[in-house]
């Protein structure tokens, strides 16, 4: 028995401590709006002062334009424009496929089976073709 209490007056001292750290000061502090009442009217004015100033200061700067919120975007490439200038397009057939007299057939995936030429073993072909 008086081994526990002798273990356990160090945690209620620790403990009691650590409590009244938490409340000396407080009845000297009276906070009103994050600052104490022990500041002079000089200084109250002249914080006020400088909020004003901070806050017409936003007033002055010019409203830029919304930037770019890509990060990556100057290291990247420009995607290829749609329209008139396609570099390619995907055809598909029954049994075979073709492209047009500008262009060429770069690559032909069937749906079953293996490639054979423009078309395929068994299954329907798709293609890819390329502009020269």
């Amino acid at each position: 028995m008086l081994r526990k209490t002798i273990y356990s007056m160090p945690i209620i001292i620790l403990t009691m401590g650590a409590a009244s750290a938490q409340t000396d000061g407080q009845e000297l502090r009276d906070i009103k709006d994050g600052q104490t009442s022990f500041r002079t009217q000089l200084e109250k004015k002249n914080d006020r002062d400088i909020d004003r100033a901070y806050q017409s200061s936003f007033k002055r700067i010019p409203d830029a334009k919304q930037k770019n919120s890509d990060p990556w975007g100057d290291a990247r490439s420009a995607p290829p424009a749609a329209g008139k200038n396609k570099q390619s397009r995907i055809v598909s057939g029954e049994k075979t496929v073709s492209c047009n007299a500008d262009e060429v057939l770069v690559r032909v995936i069937c749906s079953e089976g293996v490639p054979d030429g423009a078309g395929c073993s068994a299954g329907s072909p798709t293609g890819l073709c390329m502009h020269k």
